[in-house]
């Protein structure tokens, strides 16, 4: 597991200057700056309407944070972008890296919102490219950015982000975890299969199996549940989830139940669509809250697991009146079961409490 200095508290203050990540030297790594970002002043980038109230948007309400934005040449023809933000006050010790939808082509500027927001340091890549998250039109003639693309550059990312951790705050980080759907699932399971000490637990929402270029997901996760990575896959009933279901059953014909028992879990979500949405509780901690609990939040369950050596089993999902706006007032909750178990209605009580129901 990460090797460091155990806190129990956040961490108060940080060890240097956030300018001095400029000067932070890593082979094929520029950093093109490294400044102090005060608290409510970031703009996105990448800001347009808001379209659902689950995507972050609450920049001015971000406390201030270190913001590192550096580019990497992996080969002669990689040019990655990387942004790690750093909280200034408040670390809670965990780094999260987080991943992209579609073909990627810019910076998760929301992902890395709501992961200060909640305390975390954390990083996110354009994997190679920028542009449109449907565009595939610059890989063409370029076998090395497909590899940037398909697993090079989020292992990059990582790294960089570490390095930039231990820079500014004097310390390792305690944990590392990633968290992302669609392609980012793909992305959790290519860095638990190819590099799995990069992270101590990873979170694959409907992971996309068939978004790589040359390279795809094997299955051989042996090192990283040997080294003791703990792995939860999610993916909703109406998202076609075959294909996450088929490669966790070979998981289990390989490696047997008990084994994978071990350090993995698979929640099929009954009626969501493709990473949330659907007239049915979707949400249970894929979007990132201060003060989430196990019970839950399927990252807060993963981090018991890895840190605590907690399994998860049942993990509560809410339906808010307008999905993803936990003001907007509860509609019913519901009991995500580890697959192949499903949520049964004990026969009495409310239908739309949670409690009611049991996994068998």
């Amino acid at each position: 597991m990460a090797i460091g200095v155990v806190a129990c508290a956040p961490a108060p203050t940080h060890a240097s200057p956030c300018d001095s990540l400029a000067k932070l030297d890593r082979s094929g790594t520029t950093i093109k700056s490294a400044s102090v970002v005060a608290a409510g002043t970031f703009r996105s980038p990448t800001a347009r309407r808001r379209t659902s109230a689950e995507i972050f948007n609450a920049f001015d309400r971000l406390p201030a944070f270190c913001r590192l934005q550096a580019m990497i040449s992996a080969s002669n023809d990689s040019r990655i972008n990387v942004e790690v933000w750093l909280p200034i006050n408040g670390w809670n010790g965990l780094y999260l890296g987080v991943g992209n939808g579609g073909y990627a082509g810019s910076i998760a500027y929301p992902r890395l919102g709501e992961a200060v927001n909640s305390g975390y340091a954390s990083a996110s890549t354009d994997t190679g490219h920028e542009g449109k998250s449907t565009d595939t039109e610059w890989a063409n003639g370029h076998p090395e950015k497909k590899i940037d693309f398909d697993y090079r550059a989020i292992h990059e990312m990582t790294l960089l982000a570490k390095a930039a951790i231990y820079a500014f705050y004097g310390k390792t980080i305690r944990n590392s975890y990633f968290a992302s759907c669609s392609n980012g699932g793909r992305q959790g399971l290519m860095e638990a299969e190819r590099y799995p000490a990069d992270y101590d637990g990873v979170m694959s929402g409907a992971p996309a199996f068939r978004w790589g270029f040359d390279t795809f997901l094997s299955g051989q996760l042996d090192a990283f549940r040997n080294r003791g990575g703990k792995l939860v896959i999610y993916h909703g009933s109406k998202d076609r989830p075959e294909s996450t279901i088929d490669y966790y059953d070979r998981l289990v014909s390989r490696l047997g139940k008990k084994s994978v028992d071990d350090f993995a879990r698979l929640y099929v979500v009954p009626g969501m669509g493709h990473c949330g949405s659907g007239d049915v509780p979707n949400d249970f901690g894929q979007w990132l809250r201060p003060n989430a609990d196990p019970q839950h939040s399927m990252l807060s369950a993963l981090e018991a697991w890895v840190e605590k050596g907690v399994a998860p089993g049942s993990i509560i999902a809410t339906q808010w009146r307008i999905d993803g706006d936990t003001a907007s007032g509860l509609v019913r909750t519901r009991p995500l079961c580890p697959y192949p178990e499903q949520a049964r209605f004990n026969g009495s009580g409310n239908p739309n409490d949670a409690i009611n129901y049991s996994c068998r």
